[in-house]
């Protein structure tokens, strides 16, 4: 087979494809920020479920509140 596309005559330079010049893959340039948007939302949703895994960690590492009302726990003197 030729390795001249189906598109180009032979002899001229070859074009680059629209992946090469940094175009987006399908559909229209709009969906490239709704893409970007989607992806931001899903990584603070991500970094928010961090958070909140930390702070439940952190909370339940913490001793047990005295409720209001019961004896301070006596130490030794």
């Amino acid at each position: 087979m030729s390795d001249v596309a189906s598109a180009e005559s032979p002899g001229t330079p070859r074009r680059k494809h629209r992946h090469d010049l940094g175009h987006e893959d399908h559909g229209p340039t709009v969906s490239a920020g709704v893409t970007r948007a989607i992806q931001g939302l899903l990584g603070l949703w991500i970094a928010l479920t961090l958070a909140l895994v930390v702070y439940a960690l952190v909370d339940a590492s913490r001793p047990a509140a005295t409720p209001p009302g019961a004896p301070a726990a006596q130490t030794a003197p």
